[in-house]
């Protein structure tokens, strides 16, 4: 009985030894395969690292449609130039120069058939023939100065236009906007926008017209009710008095200011709103991409509380 319980007890040391032979084994095996692990990391995340310090950033490019502009302001086909198109130059100054030749020989005639009406006795038959001969020539001549100016900018747009080609700028949109209404609109393709801006400039530049020929029939009145001569006598045959007239006067000639004010806060709202259109012009509104903040029911089974009550609250959900 000794001799088999001694058989027993060996043969249980013998598999305590060999549990305790294997743990050390594989505790070995896992320690040593936890530092190849590390190691490994180790090694790339340095890999990495390098790597990511042997790439520079790229250095954008500098924008030059500020310079341009501003050089074909000064000297037309400064654009032309830097942009290398070099056979726009003839048509750029050959527009130009014929249409302000035109314009000063025009003025000349007009300047001649002013001093001839100008000559005639107010009984004369012919002065209102003459008077129409001058208005006449007057208008020619201010075509032909409008046309000499529509040369000048349409070879600034064209500067811009061409340098920005390959690209989208900002810059280009409230140039254009800037020397014509609603051209940076087209150009940020924004096209519904340009009714509004030239219905805004057109109902304010007749508010502004409408007045002033008002303020200058008021003033004139007065002028005549004025001057102490009975012999002459101002539209409204004398039915109103210089009080009146003043008032009238006074009154369109500040709602002609102020049609002005509103005139030009649409001109520099048009510049405005191209130039803020011209930096989101290529800005990401892609469905996929949104941050949404909505109320919710927070659950108390997610939280770290002890409470076993829901609550309400916000939730913020960010979608990319």
């Amino acid at each position: 009985m000794k001799s088999k319980g001694r058989k027993q007890q060996d043969g249980n040391n013998i598999a305590t030894l060999r549990t305790k032979a294997i743990s050390m084994i594989y505790g070995r095996h896992a320690r040593l395969t936890r530092s190849a692990i590390l190691f490994l990391a180790l090694t790339c995340i340095g890999k990495v690292a390098g790597a990511q310090e042997n790439i520079k950033p790229a250095i954008p490019a500098k924008d030059f449609t500020t310079r341009i502009w501003l050089g074909s302001q000064l000297l037309p086909g400064y654009g032309q130039i830097a942009n290398r198109q070099y056979w726009k130059l003839p048509v750029l100054y050959g527009g130009m120069g014929s249409m302000i030749y035109l314009g000063v020989k025009a003025n000349q005639t007009y300047l001649s058939r002013l001093s001839a009406y100008n000559s005639l006795t107010s009984t004369d038959p012919n002065r209102e023939l003459y008077k129409e001969r001058m208005v006449k020539q007057r208008q020619t001549r201010n075509l032909y100065i409008a046309a000499a100016g529509a040369f000048y900018v349409a070879g600034a747009m064209d500067a811009v236009l061409v340098y920005n080609n390959s690209k989208h700028s900002p810059a280009a949109a409230t140039i254009l906007s800037t020397l014509v209404p609603g051209m940076g609109q087209a150009y940020n393709q924004k096209y519904w926008k340009i009714p509004v801006v030239y219905g805004g400039l057109a109902t304010l530049y007749y508010l502004v017209s409408w007045n002033d020929r008002y303020y200058s029939r008021f003033k004139t009145a007065l002028k005549l009710n004025i001057d102490g001569d009975d012999t002459t006598v101002d539209e409204f045959g004398g039915a109103r008095t210089a009080d009146e007239l003043r008032y009238y006067m006074d009154s369109y000639r500040r709602n002609r200011d102020l049609s002005i004010l509103g005139l030009t806060a649409i001109y520099i709202i048009n510049i405005l709103d191209a130039n803020v259109d011209g930096f989101l012009h290529d800005w990401n509104v892609d469905d996929n991409l949104s941050f949404r903040v909505e109320p919710a029911i927070v659950n108390p089974a997610l939280t770290a509380t002890a409470d076993t009550h829901s609550a309400l609250g916000l939730s913020c959900r960010v979608t990319f």
